[in-house]
């Protein structure tokens, strides 16, 4: 377990929290969720010690970062492969599975990209227990987040460029902590061996099937939606955003982010910028 007293020396300083209708830092009442919350917290504060099982669990594995990156691919992974996990069947509050869930299993594993606003809330409740918490960051190419369209809203592009550089601003500064791995999607669709490796030896779970093979164990209630259905690995995906229908989004990203072709330098997805040229005329005429 990483001991307390080594967190947070001269790390740099958290980045204000945006917008609520973009962070949404608080829960919302819920009938019957949070009334069946304050029953079972008590129970929950047990098996965080744990009095209530065997033992208290091991680690609470929290997948977050940029939305259409990979998580809802990765989440049907884990929960197809990783034996002793206790898997949640809709996106929960990292902060609510610690405070309020039973644990039953020695690895905890909860899925929700806006959860890397709550990075440092974790950090601070797990300091006091015994289980560690990790956190697996996801990022994807920004032009294909950017252009990626999910089964709830198809008619729009899913992310906007507000929530896009909220989610930049706080990924960044999770980056500095030794409790984060941070996971590509590009990586997760064609280095997916080496990815399951990386994270398993981030966690310290054992896998019972390689991630490659997830398709022949997918559980039966799993919900697919947002992968818009299930298929094999497709790395063909990775350079989706360079399609004729999300030209004219691109060339609009350029005018709105003019820090673009920068964050792709950093993150790795491109030298310079001389990707930009061909859009170069189309921008100008807008």
């Amino acid at each position: 377990m990483i001991q307390a007293q080594n967190f947070d020396r001269g790390l740099r300083t958290r980045p204000p929290h945006p917008p609520s209708n973009i962070c949404k830092p608080r829960p919302s009442w819920q009938f019957p969720k949070s009334f069946i919350f304050g029953l079972t917290a008590p129970f929950a504060s047990l098996s965080n010690k744990g009095r209530l099982f065997n033992e208290a669990p091991r680690c609470h594995v929290v997948m977050c970062g940029f939305p259409r990156s990979g998580t809802t691919l990765c989440q049907l992974m884990v929960e197809a492969c990783v034996r002793d996990v206790q898997c949640f069947a809709k996106e929960e509050m990292g902060i609510q599975v610690a405070k309020y869930i039973i644990k039953r299993q020695p690895y905890l594993f909860s899925k929700r990209p806006k959860d890397i606003f709550a990075v440092a809330e974790l950090r601070d409740y797990y300091r006091q227990l015994q289980t560690d918490i990790r956190f697996l960051l996801f990022t994807r190419d920004p032009r294909a987040v950017l252009t990626s369209i999910h089964h709830s809203d198809p008619d729009n592009y899913f992310v906007s460029v507000e929530n896009w550089r909220a989610i930049w601003e706080h990924w960044s500064w999770a980056t500095q902590f030794s409790e984060v791995l941070t996971v590509r999607y590009e990586d997760l669709v064609s280095r997916t061996d080496e990815v399951e490796q990386q994270i398993a030896s981030h966690v310290g779970w054992k896998v019972e099937h390689p991630f490659r093979d997830y398709l022949q164990h997918v559980p039966k209630k799993f919900d697919t939606r947002a992968l818009n259905g299930l298929r094999p690995i497709d790395k063909g995906r990775v350079k989706g955003w360079r399609a004729p229908e999300h030209r004219e989004r691109i060339v609009s990203l350029l005018q709105q982010m003019p820090e673009l072709p920068q964050r792709l330098v950093e993150l790795g997805y491109e030298r310079d910028q001389n990707w930009t040229l061909e859009y170069e005329s189309e921008a100008m005429a807008a």
